[in-house]
């Protein structure tokens, strides 16, 4: 009875209208029929759907415990994370600054709204509009897009400071090891002082923690905060210098063809860089048109830039003989044109020009006539170590430790070094050679304007661009000029080739753009041959004469002439100094 009431409450009470059930017993009872017998149901299949449907109940139960239990805390963060969205905001970078508080670069918030593959660039009011309607808004897409915000890099100058100022872009993998502590969202400097100080420039970035519904819509923001921008920068550089020395040197490279150079000013009594170019030079707001330029617009030729110093290096020649006692005021040299050593010839640039001689001389008319046999003879008699030593004085082959990356270092050689490089002894031809700024010395224009700043003041600084770093919340930073050295030979012959250099400008010497000038200055020329293709053209100088405010030095690659070709250029820069900065 009890075995018949349990079976009979597992069987429908009708299977439909006008049907009726009829149970057979059978002394197993394994069989039930229907009274229209059609259907039978097996016993046996029931207990296999009942072991079925509890080893099925079994695993939904063992994984619950699973998610729930084992995996509960973990399970949570996800879901916690798929309702709770953190997202950054990119900071601006600091501004920085040309010595009179004009703008050099600066960063500006755009809003882009996306939908689909579309783009545009819309205002912040459109901003506030589309996000009060619903339709788009940063933290969510909307049925129009959503909006994105970008931190665009400025430059009033363009290219023409690109080389001081460097360029920014995207977070790459490879910046891992040079950015401290940065987001991955921030921009990064290249080249120039917004790499030497990314560290500065670079902002905090803010921060949102907002819910969001499933759909991804935002439902509140539940924390934030503001991002701050990054370190002000104050240079030394003369904004309006800056454009001129730019233009006069791309108007020249690019009127002589070569397209390459660069200049340096300074001023000698501080160290300040005024004004630095380097061309060709490249749009720091678009990069990419300029990627692959094969002219190299992101070398700097300014400080990277390697070259045989030519005939300006002839003021370290005359200071490290006369230093030595090898030669004095009254040493007397004939100019005898060309002469031979060893199978090899030794000419005069005026002999090999015009035929002809400057006759007998000594170290003053030596260097207003830049006469290459005065000095191979100086060399000749002085030796290599003597005239090294007075090169490395000077700061020739090492960096000048100007606040921009990628200084190169130069070559002051000597016998250990070529036997290094060409397997080959040191001869003194290489000396002779080295006397006159040619051979295997190697300097940059920095390390020339240095030079050129010592024999202007007669003290050496260290050139330096960044003046003042200044933000919220940190404690302002000045840097002044770093002096390095001085009197670093006797006065006596300090003043004795500041003296030719101030003749070299005037009427009989080498420096011919600047004989009319109504101003004095002082000045050296140089030719520096090569091997292949046309000599670099070099001009260095400082005025004015009596009380130097600025050094200049310019060089055009494969330019010829330094008188002809570099000459014209620094002539430019410093007839625009005395008209609108002398005082």
């Amino acid at each position: 009875m009890r075995r018949s009431k349990f079976l009979s409450s597992l069987v429908f009470e009708s299977i439909g209208r006008g049907t009726s059930s009829k149970w057979q017993s059978a002394d197993n009872f394994q069989e039930m029929n229907y009274s229209d017998g059609v259907s039978r149901i097996n016993f046996s299949r029931i207990y296999v759907f009942y072991f079925a449907t509890f080893l099925i109940v079994l695993i939904f139960l063992a994984r619950l415990f699973t998610l729930t239990i084992v995996a509960g805390s973990q399970n949570r963060e996800l879901s916690e994370g798929n309702r709770i969205q953190l997202i950054e905001q990119e900071a601006p970078r600091g501004i920085i600054f040309d010595r009179q508080g004009k703008l050099l670069a600066q960063s500006v918030h755009t809003f882009l709204l996306d939908k689909d593959d579309k783009r545009v660039e819309i205002s912040q009011a459109q901003v506030k509009d589309l996000e009060q309607q619903g339709l788009a808004s940063e933290n969510f897409e909307g049925p129009l897009g959503k909006i994105n915000e970008e931190v665009k890099r400025k430059y009033p100058l363009g290219d023409a400071a690109a080389h001081i100022l460097g360029y920014t872009s995207a977070y790459q993998e490879q910046d891992f090891v040079l950015v401290n502590n940065q987001s991955h969202i921030q921009a990064v400097g290249r080249l120039g002082i917004e790499q030497t100080y990314n560290d500065f420039l670079t902002g905090i970035v803010g921060k949102k923690l907002i819910e969001v519904d499933t759909f991804g819509k935002k439902v509140s923001i539940l924390g934030k905060e503001d991002f701050r921008g990054g370190k002000d920068l104050y240079t030394t550089i003369d904004l309006d210098l800056q454009k001129i020395a730019y233009e006069s040197l791309s108007n020249q490279a690019d009127k002589i063809g070569t397209k390459k150079g660069a200049v340096v000013v300074q001023n000698p009594a501080t160290g300040e860089v005024l004004a630095l170019a380097s061309n060709p030079s490249f749009d720091p707001e678009n990069i990419g048109k300029s990627v692959s330029d094969l002219e190299k617009p992101f070398f700097n030729r300014a400080i990277s830039g390697v070259y045989p110093p030519g005939s300006v290096f002839k003021i370290v020649t005359a200071l490290a003989g006369l230093e030595s006692g090898t030669i004095n005021a009254e040493t007397e040299i004939e100019d005898v044109g060309q002469f031979d050593l060893g199978g090899a010839k030794f000419a005069n640039w005026y002999f090999l020009k015009y035929g002809k001689t400057d006759g007998v001389i000594k170290i003053h008319k030596a260097i207003v006539r830049s006469n290459d046999i005065f000095f191979y003879r100086v060399a000749e008699k002085l030796g290599l170590e003597s005239l090294r030593e007075m090169a490395k004085k000077f700061g020739f082959g090492k960096i000048s430790g100007i606040d921009l990356p990628a200084e190169a270092v130069g070559l002051v050689p000597d016998e250990v070094w070529k036997k290094s490089a060409y397997s080959d002894d040191w001869f003194l031809g290489d000396t002779m050679h080295f006397g006159i700024g040619q051979g295997f010395l190697l300097t940059t224009p920095i390390q020339v304007n240095v030079m050129t700043s010592y024999m202007a003041t007669g003290k050496l600084f260290k050139p330096y661009i960044v003046s003042k770093i200044k933000g919220e919340d940190f404690d302002e930073v000045s840097f002044g000029g770093n002096l390095l050295t001085e009197n670093l030979v006797k006065f006596d012959n300090f003043q004795l080739v500041r003296d030719g250099m101030r003749d070299a400008c005037k009427v009989g010497g080498t420096g011919a753009p600047f004989f009319n000038a109504p101003y004095d200055v002082g000045c050296k020329t140089g030719t520096a041959e090569k091997t292949l293709g046309n000599p670099h053209a070099w001009f260095t100088a400082f005025a004015p004469f009596d009380d130097p405010k600025i050094s200049v030095t310019v060089l055009v690659e494969e330019g010829g002439e330094g008188s002809i070709v570099a000459a014209p250029v620094a002539k430019e820069i410093v007839d625009w100094w005395m008209t609108n900065r002398a005082k």
